[in-house]
């Protein structure tokens, strides 16, 4: 190896002083300092070699970086890639700085240059992303961090992000044994996972570009490549205490910090809160935690039909859509109570058909002071109060109740209320939060998110 000059730099003006070749003296420095581009950019930024001090903006402590490394004979400061450094490595590290053209319009660590704003994703160099917007697909995932991966050292490429189509990514922790006199085990299963991912890519939600509508959700149980996060938790706790302390040391002892903001965290368990807590689950409202306890009623068919439940609490959904009325007979989803188990309804009669799936808000809104069961939800006659026959006059029921039951105005027996009111149907899928990690991805929730806690009972188990 060639004899390394001996470059040293002051502590106070950063002044560089030659040993061994005088050229590399003030001029230089002077040079260096003059060239300062301010850019967002990625961690090992694939498109500027000089952006070395990780800062993802090319400016002068660039240049200090590089002359630390210099002095210190590392050959990342071999420019030339000759496996020697001299001057030409300066020169050529001057180079590289003078040409590299950063500008990022949208502060999403991806030169406007290299966001083609075409729809098709080629490379990272040719990302197909729109330019001046951080978040092309909106799904609350920036560009850069799907594209580059983020700065906290999350491989979301290798875990599936498209920064063209929307992503939703969740972690799920399992516990498993001999719980409550039953041997479970509540880890996902592939056939499980295949029917979550197909409910959201079937989905009518839209993507740029016009590019085929869906979502792609990621579910990390363990399953090996790239999911390795998913793991079983020690122990067999009869429940646990949703955000309680139990919790938390189960979550942050298994769930890695670089994942915060960027996963949902799910936990299956036997129960929740106490001993003999019959709730299938319970999830916060636009946010990341969520529980599915299915104790000695644990299958495929309970877990995917609760797991989409909950995750729709963390996506923004309530058990009425946009709001808490349950029981509607035309809000036709798995948020619904009457849909959790039953499956969404295939044939507008309003019983579940074991489709899992949101509302897509098709129906009809109901009027219970005024029904009218010639058009009931879609337009075709339908018996909504179970008398048997088609009531051609208008009338008075409370409508949203258990699935066959109504009941008289003023009546709460077996209904989510005792008020006959206006029942809405919602999109669902249009209603989902994609903002919902924001403030715990920069840990500034200004408020703890709602608690959502879901009070069916599984009626099946293997």
């Amino acid at each position: 190896m060639a004899t390394v000059p001996d470059l040293v730099h002051s502590e106070g003006d950063r002044s560089v002083a030659s040993g061994g070749i005088s050229m590399l003296g003030s001029r230089i420095t002077a040079a260096m300092a003059s060239i300062v581009l301010a850019s967002s950019f990625a961690h090992a930024n694939p498109y500027c070699a000089a952006d070395l001090n990780d800062s993802y903006t090319l400016d002068i402590f660039d240049v200090f970086e590089y002359l630390d490394l210099f002095n210190a004979s590392d050959l990342q400061a071999d420019f030339t890639n000759d496996g020697s450094l001299d001057i030409f490595d300066v020169f050529a590290f001057l180079d590289e700085y003078n040409n590299c053209n950063l500008t990022d319009s949208d502060g999403d660590r991806i030169p406007d240059a290299n966001e083609t704003d075409d729809g098709v994703a080629v490379s990272v160099f040719q990302t197909g992303t729109d330019p001046f917007n951080s978040d092309t697909d909106g799904d609350g995932l920036e560009d850069g961090d799907e594209v580059l991966g983020t700065l906290g050292g999350l491989d979301l490429p290798a875990l599936g992000a498209n920064a063209l189509r929307k992503d939703i990514f969740v972690e799920c922790d399992w516990f498993a044994g001999f719980i409550q006199g039953s041997n479970v085990n509540f880890r996902p299963t592939a056939a499980g996972e295949q029917r979550l991912v197909e409910a959201f890519a079937f989905s009518d939600v839209e993507n740029p570009y016009g590019l085929p509508s869906g979502i792609s959700l990621h579910l990390d149980y363990g399953q090996g490549g790239a999911f390795t996060g998913g793991n079983q938790l020690p122990g067999t706790p009869v429940f646990v205490t949703f955000l309680g302390e139990d919790y938390w040391d189960y979550r942050n002892n298994n769930f890695a910090p670089e994942r915060v903001g960027y996963f949902h965290y799910a936990m299956l368990a036997n129960r929740y809160n106490s001993d003999s807590n019959g709730s299938s689950g319970v999830a916060q409202l636009s946010a990341d935690n969520m529980m599915v306890t299915l104790f000695s009623v644990n299958n495929d068919y309970n877990q995917t039909q609760t797991f989409m439940h909950e995750l729709g609490h963390n996506l923004g959904l309530h058990h009425g859509g946009i709001e808490a009325k349950n029981y509607k007979p035309n809000y036709n989803s798995v948020m619904n109570y009457r849909h959790q188990f039953p499956g969404a309804d295939g044939n507008f009669d309003t019983f579940g058909d074991g489709i899992l799936d949101y509302s897509h808000g098709w129906n009809a809104s109901l009027n219970e002071l005024a029904i009218d069961e010639t058009t009931a939800i879609n337009g075709a006659p339908l018996d909504l109060n179970f008398n048997g026959i088609i009531d051609f006059g208008g009338y008075a029921r409370n409508l949203n109740c258990g699935t066959g039951t109504t009941a008289a105005c003023g009546d709460s027996a077996g209904c989510w209320d005792d008020v006959c009111d206006l029942l809405e149907d919602n999109d669902d899928w249009a209603s989902i939060n994609w903002q919902r990690l924001d403030g715990i991805r920069s840990r500034n929730l200004d408020a703890q998110p709602e608690v959502i806690n879901c009070e069916t009972t599984p009626p099946r188990s293997e």
